[in-house]
């Protein structure tokens, strides 16, 4: 039978491990361990999967595709192909960071233009960008025009509309504080509406990356078999699944690359923020 003082101690350690594991969540170094832990299991699960196949036409451990990747990045043909399909994707990417934003300045500020591209954003956002890749190729034939195109539709919606949602959800208070200021129209956007709508912008610049990098792949593979699309489908056709994976890995790394660029960039631009939301 447990006694009282027995009790007391074991309640004492308890309180003690919650906190010092309370300590460690709070901790900056805490969320990279669960990351990279995550990752370890996951690509131990992989190489377990992988060794157990009769046969790695399918399916091949990670330790394979990595030694693939290794061997390709190595060649000239893996960076010519890299630089066949980055020259349209930064293209597309810039051209729809530029109109993206811009329009959604516009759109989110005013409310007659809101309403009125609102039906066309809607339909653009519902629609399968993929389907679009045959108007393209009629509208503008099978050269960088139709790859820039197809990057751009994929990524300028998701930056319209994130950009616009910043800019209508800004500070009513902030608003309203300029304006009994006397500030113009032209300053109450530069100092206020611009400066507190950031986050909404880089939330669009964020994900918009990331669909460009979705279109930059698709547009290779349904228009044109050129550059990293076109040994994707060349390692397939030849059942070289080592090489295969190791270009479907490299493209998973390039976009995690760019994609933690952006946030990096987001909190950059948005630490006044949340420094004045913590100090309230």
């Amino acid at each position: 039978m447990t006694t009282p003082d027995e009790t007391a101690t074991t309640s004492t350690a308890f309180r003690s491990a919650r906190a010092m594991f309370g300590r460690w969540l709070e901790t900056d170094w805490f969320p990279w361990v669960v990351r990279i832990t995550s990752l370890l299991i996951f690509f131990g699960i992989w190489e377990y999967f992988g060794r157990q196949q009769e046969t790695s036409l399918f399916f091949v451990p990670v330790t394979s595709v990595i030694s693939a990747l290794w061997d390709l990045a190595l060649t000239s043909e893996f960076w010519n192909a890299y630089r066949e399909t980055l020259v349209p994707f930064v293209y597309g990417w810039l051209l729809a960071l530029v109109v993206g934003i811009g329009f959604g300045l516009i759109i989110g500020r005013f409310q007659p233009a809101f309403q009125l591209s609102t039906p066309y954003l809607t339909f653009l956002n519902a629609l399968p960008v993929s389907t679009l890749v045959p108007v393209a190729v009629i509208l503008f034939g099978i050269g960088y025009s139709s790859r820039v195109l197809i990057v751009f539709l994929f990524a300028v919606v998701e930056i319209i509309l994130n950009t616009a949602a910043g800019v209508r959800y800004a500070s009513r208070d902030l608003i309203e504080m300029a304006r009994s200021f006397k500030a113009t129209e032209w300053r109450l956007f530069r100092k206020v509406i611009l400066p507190d709508s950031l986050p909404g912008i880089m939330a669009g610049v964020r994900i918009g990356t990331g669909r460009a990098v979705v279109g930059m792949v698709v547009v290779e593979i349904l228009l044109v078999a050129v550059g990293v699309g076109l040994l994707i489908l060349r390692y397939r056709a030849r059942f070289q699944s080592a090489n295969l994976y190791a270009m479907v890995f490299s493209l998973a790394v390039f976009g995690v690359v760019l994609l933690t660029i952006a946030r990096l960039v987001e909190r950059r631009v948005t630490r006044w923020k949340v420094v004045m939301e913590e100090t309230k």
